[in-house]
């Protein structure tokens, strides 16, 4: 039994130590645990709070070490056994994290931190759906724990169910107004409701409660910018960069932010800050060759690859004519492997080799093709007119014939795209077909549909509610066989699509396209916010929205181009 000359000393020690660390006097505070340690080698209270001071300075091995010397000592110490597991999660290591949890649990079931750190695993290791009954066990145990509430919201966010992740973090900030996650949770919700500046306000608070929330920043920039607030906007990244310059999933969006400006010079630099973000949803396609500087290639092989979906491959693909002038040698192009025919064919006289994606390929060097912008276009006045693809001029001819025997009254074959499958944003870039009645109902066009995916329900509900024909060819497959796709859209007299795939093919084979842009989220960089052209594609006209959400203008609009008064 210490002495109580001892116990008071070891009291008092530990009271100081908790006070000095307070206010910031971490070696005073470690000195004040270490003259308790001389009293009583490895006391757990100065072995823990020797620990929470090597966390706060940043020594995690330190915190770790201590912790575990702690653990051996007492073995059910929840608080210990948490913040080494937090410690080891945050450090890359939830693996090692959950190993360590599940050892005390099954003793413990119904400890909520346990649970939540549990969770935390969970959720760092990408199964959010297993996280989601641990916190709502939690939740139920701990129901004044703000951080298992707004934990919930955002695993229920990430599995799509919007309604409890909302009421998961109303229910965090009700327990703690200033629950950053929650306040960024629900500056999401705002923001997937086009209420940008009602998501901007939310933004601000989670990033007062936490000023080093990074993500909360770049949601900020994102919010104001699509608010078309871009001074506040460029504000927003600036402070995001200054607290981390290498803030890469920050990076990337402010090349986007930048490109949509029109500054190509800096958005392309910015933008290969992709590369570097885990979470751009994209693999590496070039096998781990040296990336082409855009020098001449004098006798070496060059790979350049798509990437991303297929608009985004036909996109970057305008520079390819440029790219391979430049390359002055062999060149082998791999893409998505519906491309494959339609890039083959129409790279043929450059003496391109069009490969799938994944095939072996024995080149030097390689580029992906949303790289070559920094080479090839540091302006938006560098883009040419995006004609580069040459659709199958036999096929093209036969649907001509067919189209013709189908309407032989001569009117105007208009194809038709209203959906965008992006799953990021597709929603916003989409409209309801009966919108677009107004157009439907014109005489003198045939509407023939190039939407990919099942449409034929919508299409069907159509002609019987309202006696309007949308064809769709039964020979050609929209989301499958993109060569008949862009034979399909080059037979027709034009087309008239949403932001999807299908404005890309109608750009690079030159044939006009109305564009039906939304004001918010589906805004994409490569179209202007103002101008009723893109530099990308000479033969699109841009009609938009001046309000989220409000097709009806644009509708509106459409319906006078066709008719030649507008």
């Amino acid at each position: 039994m210490q002495p109580d000359s001892h116990a008071e000393k070891i009291a008092s020690a530990l009271a100081a130590a908790k006070t000095l660390q307070r206010t910031g006097r971490f070696d005073d505070a470690r000195h004040a645990c270490e003259l308790v340690l001389r009293l009583v080698p490895g006391h757990p209270g100065a072995l823990q709070r020797l620990a929470l001071i090597a966390r706060q300075q940043g020594q995690g091995e330190e915190a770790a070490r201590l912790l575990t010397e702690l653990i051996t000592q007492t073995p059910d110490n929840v608080f210990a056994i948490c913040l080494l597991a937090t410690i080891w999660r945050e450090a890359g290591q939830p693996e090692r994290s959950e190993t360590l949890l599940d050892g005390i649990i099954p003793t413990l079931p119904e400890n909520a931190a346990l649970l939540l750190e549990k969770a935390r695993c969970r959720v760092d290791l990408q199964d959010v759906a297993a996280a989601i009954p641990l916190l709502e066990r939690a939740v139920t145990l701990a129901p004044d724990n703000a951080a298992a509430h707004s934990l919930l919201g955002v695993a229920r966010r990430r599995v799509g169910d919007r309604p409890g992740a909302l009421a998961a973090f109303n229910a965090a900030i009700a327990l703690n107004p200033k629950d950053a996650y929650a306040l960024n949770g629900l500056g999401n919700d705002s923001l997937e409701k086009e209420c940008f500046d009602e998501a901007a306000a939310y933004y601000r608070r989670a990033i007062a409660a936490q000023p080093h929330f990074l993500k909360a920043h770049k949601n900020l920039a994102y919010a104001l910018n699509l608010a078309n607030d871009i001074d506040a906007a460029q504000a927003a990244f600036a402070r995001m960069f200054e607290l981390h310059p290498d803030f890469h999933e920050g990076r990337m969006d402010y090349g986007l932010f930048l490109l949509s400006q029109g500054d190509y010079a800096r958005g392309w630099r910015e933008y290969e800050h992709r590369w570097s973000f885990a979470g751009f949803d994209e693999r590496d396609w070039g096998g781990g060759l040296p990336r082409w500087d855009g020098s001449a290639l004098a006798g070496r092989h060059l790979l350049l690859w798509g990437e991303q979906g297929i608009g985004d491959h036909i996109l970057y693909g305008t520079m390819l004519p440029d790219a391979v002038r430049r390359a002055a040698g062999r060149v082998t192009l791999a893409v998505e492997a519906r491309l494959v025919p339609l890039f083959a064919r129409s790279l043929a006289d450059d003496g391109v080799a069009v490969i799938a994606r994944g095939d072996a390929v024995d080149a030097d060097v390689q580029c992906p093709l949303g790289s070559l912008g920094a080479m090839l276009r540091p302006s938006p006045q560098h883009c040419g007119d995006g004609v580069y693809l040459r659709a199958d001029a036999d096929r093209v001819a036969a649907i001509r014939r067919r189209y013709a025997e189908k309407w032989p009254s001569g009117q105007r074959l208009i194809g038709l795209s209203w959906r965008s499958a992006n799953w990021h944003v597709g929603d916003y870039k989409s409209l309801d077909i009966e919108a677009l009645l107004p157009v439907l109902r014109k005489p003198g066009i045939a509407w023939i549909s190039l939407q990919y995916g099942r449409v034929e329900t919508e299409i069907a509900a159509l002609a019987e509610r309202h006696g309007i024909t949308v064809y769709r060819d039964p020979d050609i497959d929209p989301t499958a066989d993109l060569d008949g796709l862009a034979a399909q859209v080059a037979a027709l007299d034009g087309v008239v699509s949403t932001s999807n795939s299908t404005v890309h093919f109608a750009g690079a084979l030159g044939r006009p396209c109305w564009v039906l842009l939304s004001a918010g989220r589906g805004r994409m960089w490569y179209w202007p916010r103002e101008a009723e052209r893109t530099p990308w594609y000479a033969s699109l006209r841009l009609i938009r929205q001046h309000r989220a959400g409000d097709w009806a203008p644009v509708i509106a609009k459409l319906g006078k181009v066709l008719d030649g008064i507008a």
